[in-house]
């Protein structure tokens, strides 16, 4: 209800007229007629003289009812988990836009954007567009250090400062900037993930504790294989043997092969296998790391979306839940491997009668 519907439900409980109000108010009754009809609203200085005329709080005049701020931000939440199930990172940010506009200087609401402007600048980084993101980045992260006390949004910040500011692309990388940032980010020995892993000691609260120690197994274990797929300081020679490498990790980890979320990691893993072999025309080699990337990707792209359990006895207390994954991407994971394979490299198979039936397989799965 806006401010005017609220003056004449008010006024009318107290069974006055608009001309009875308006003297009280010592104003004119067109004025009153005019807020009522919505056509305006009334000055600043009028407000408190409402309220204090109608016995209510300044809250309940302007139509605010205590945790509307709080609900409002949890639905923005709510259609921001789902764009991202969808890889929609460009409607996100339009959404967090629209939050900051409804409640300007709101660090999570800020972070939020930031934290999706950083998802788009990483897709589509190298052109002017995504620079502007990067730009702005700077802007909000920077903004969150100076007025956030909380850790969480301050860590994030730093992490997307340093990101930014070591993006060689970039023309306004800066290197001193990126060690300053990445120097207020706390030591890794010390995080939160490390510490909890400690302070649950009783018996009381070994499944917690355990379900802590399963989660950093599979956080280390992520964080090792991104450096090993990621690190351009590998020699390209040795950048075959680091992604076999990067396999082996989750194959030992999760030995029962019941990978959840990580069928993912091995799709790419595997995608990028058959990149190298289809760069040295190694057919057979190329269509086996396809195959396996496919069955990967297929299995990731089916898993029902709701939490379950990994199974391997390293890591059974951790849970896997698709519905709160996030993307920066539209295509499903098996579409995504299949664009990579009508990249250069891949052309000396695209006539090829065993090339065609297997990606034919899984274009029509």
């Amino acid at each position: 209800m806006n401010i005017g519907a609220i003056i004449k439900t008010k006024r009318r409980e107290k069974d006055l007229t608009q001309e009875q109000l308006a003297e009280y108010l010592n104003i004119s009754v067109s004025a009153v007629s005019q807020w009522e009809s919505g056509k305006t609203t009334p000055d600043f200085s009028l407000l408190i003289p409402l309220a204090e005329f109608f016995d209510i709080t300044l809250d309940e005049l302007l139509g605010r009812t205590p945790g509307d701020k709080e609900k409002a931000i949890e639905d923005y939440d709510l259609k921001d988990r789902e764009l991202a199930s969808r890889g929609e990172v460009d409607a996100a940010i339009t959404l967090w836009r629209e939050a900051i506009s409804r409640f300007p200087g709101d660090i999570h609401c800020m972070y939020m954007l930031l934290s999706n402007l950083f998802l788009s600048y990483c897709a589509k980084h190298g052109n002017v567009t995504s620079e502007k993101k990067a730009q702005e980045c700077i802007s909000l992260g920077e903004r969150i250090l100076r007025d956030s006390k909380d850790d969480d949004y301050r860590q994030g910040a730093i992490q997307t400062l340093t990101y930014i500011y070591s993006s060689k692309e970039l023309p306004f990388s800066d290197e001193s900037k990126a060690v300053r940032y990445a120097s207020m980010a706390g030591d890794a020995v010390f995080s939160r993930q490390e510490l909890l892993e400690r302070a649950y000691f009783t018996k009381k609260s070994k499944d917690k504790r355990l379900e802590i120690k399963h989660y950093n197994r599979l956080f280390y274990a992520e964080k090792l294989t991104q450096s090993l797929i990621y690190d351009d300081d590998i020699p390209k020679e040795y950048y075959l043997k680091a992604l076999e490498t990067a396999g082996n990790i989750w194959k030992q980890l999760i030995f029962d092969e019941n990978y959840l979320f990580y069928h993912i990691r091995l799709s790419d893993i595997y995608s990028y296998i058959a990149s190298i072999h289809a760069e040295s025309g190694n057919k057979k080699e190329t269509l086996e790391a396809l195959e396996k990337a496919l069955i990967h990707a297929h299995k990731y792209d089916a898993l029902p979306k709701k939490e379950q359990h990994f199974t391997s006895a390293f890591v059974c207390a951790a849970a896997s839940d698709p519905s709160k994954c996030s993307k920066n991407y539209t295509e499903t994971q098996t579409q995504l491997v299949l664009k990579r394979t009508k990249h250069n490299q891949f052309d000396f198979l695209q006539d090829d009668s065993d090339f065609l039936s297997l990606t034919k397989k899984y274009i029509t799965a």
